[in-house]
C-alpha cells in the first residue's frame, strides 16, 4: 500500500513538473459562424465575415489565396466545402457550403499555444477569448511586435498590436514618417497616417504645392478633403494664387469649383472674392439667383445679395 502511494506521488510530481515546462493547458477552441461573398471589384479577393454571438462580428477583405480550399469557381458553382485559414496565432477550420456566389457555415479556431507563450513573454498575458480571436483573424505576428519595440514603441497596448497588424504599421513605415519630420508620433497618429496615406512622398507632394513645414494634422486634413495639385492649380488659374492653406481647404469643403466661380462671374460678379464665393455656397446662392438679383438691382453686391437671401429664409420665401 505504501509503495503504491509513493508511485502515485511521484507521478503527480512528474505531471506538475511537466506542466511547468510546457506552460498552461491548451486553450479551448473558439467557434462561430462564417460567411464569404465574392466581390466583383477584385477577382482575387472575397469578403469574409466571422460572427461569434450577436455582438462579436469581424468583417474584412481577404485574398482567396489565404483561404486553403477556396476557389473562384464557387462564385458560380454550388458545393459543400472544408476550408482552412492558417495564422501564426491559430488555425481556422471552416465547414459549410456555397450557393449563388455566397458561402456560409461554422468555423473552429484552434489557438497556437507557442504563439501565445511568446506573446506572454512580451507582457501580454491573461488574454480574453476576444483577444485570442482578434490576434488570429488579424494575422498578428510576433516579429511585428519586436519591430515596433525596435522602432521606439516599447509598450503598445494589445489593441495597438491589432491596429498595427490591420493597418500595416511597420518599422519601415515609422522610419519613413520620421524621415518626413514626424518622430515618435502617438500610436493613434500612426494609424491615421496609414489610413489617409500620409508618408514622405505625400509630404514632398505638398511641398511641391508650396506648403512647407506643415503640422501632421494639417497633412491629414489635406487628405481628408482631397486637396490635390490639380485642384490647387485650378484655383490658382482662377486668379487666387496666394491663398493660405486654410482658405484652400474651405473652398474645397464648400464645393467652390472652377465651374461655380465662372458661372458667378458670368452672372455679373467679375471680382468676386474667395470668401464671397464661400458665403454664396453657404446660403445656397447659385448663378440663376445671382442673375435675378442683378437684374433687379444692377449695383447689388455679393454682401447685399447674401443679406437678401438671409431675409428671404427668415421670412419663409
Amino acid at each position: 500500500m505504501k509503495k503504491r502511494t509513493v508511485v502515485s506521488a511521484v507521478l503527480f510530481v512528474l505531471f506538475i513538473f511537466g506542466s511547468a515546462i510546457t506552460g498552461s493547458t491548451q486553450r479551448a477552441p473558439i467557434t462561430g459562424d462564417w460567411r464569404i461573398e465574392f466581390t466583383p471589384r477584385d477577382p482575387d479577393q472575397v469578403q469574409l465575415t466571422m460572427t461569434r454571438g450577436r455582438q462579436h462580428n469581424w468583417g474584412n477583405g481577404i485574398k482567396i489565396s489565404e483561404v486553403q480550399g477556396l476557389s473562384r469557381d464557387y462564385a458560380t458553382a454550388a458545393a459543400n466545402v472544408t476550408l482552412r485559414i492558417v495564422r501564426d496565432a491559430g488555425t481556422f477550420e471552416l465547414t459549410g457550403s456555397f450557393r449563388d456566389g455566397q458561402g456560409s457555415g461554422r468555423f473552429t479556431l484552434t489557438p497556437d499555444e507557442s504563439f501565445f507563450s511568446a506573446l506572454a513573454a512580451r507582457g501580454y498575458t491573461n488574454l480574453t477569448e476576444d483577444q485570442v480571436f482578434s490576434a488570429a483573424i488579424s494575422g498578428m505576428k510576433i516579429s511585428s511586435i519586436d519591430e515596433l519595440k525596435g522602432a521606439g514603441y516599447d509598450h503598445p497596448t494589445f489593441d495597438n498590436l491589432i491596429e498595427a497588424t490591420l493597418f500595416k504599421i511597420t518599422a519601415a513605415s515609422i522610419a519613413d514618417l520620421r524621415d518626413a519630420g514626424f518622430d515618435h508620433l502617438p500610436f493613434n497618429k500612426l494609424v491615421e497616417a496609414s489610413i489617409f496615406k500620409v508618408d514622405s512622398n505625400f509630404v514632398r507632394e505638398v511641398q511641391g504645392m508650396g506648403f512647407s513645414n506643415l503640422q501632421f494634422q494639417k497633412l491629414i486634413e489635406l487628405r481628408v478633403h482631397k486637396i490635390t495639385p490639380d485642384y490647387l492649380n485650378e484655383i490658382r488659374q482662377l486668379g487666387f494664387s496666394d491663398l493660405p492653406l486654410d482658405k484652400v481647404v474651405e473652398l474645397k469643403i464648400f464645393k467652390v469649383t472652377p465651374e461655380f466661380v465662372n458661372e458667378i462671374r458670368a452672372a455679373g460678379f467679375a471680382s468676386v472674392t474667395p470668401q464671397e464665393l464661400v458665403n454664396l455656397r453657404i446660403f445656397k446662392i447659385d448663378s440663376d439667383y445671382a442673375r435675378r438679383a442683378r437684374s433687379q438691382d444692377p449695383n447689388i453686391t455679393v454682401e447685399k445679395m447674401v443679406e437678401q437671401r438671409i431675409f428671404e429664409k427668415r421670412s419663409g420665401q
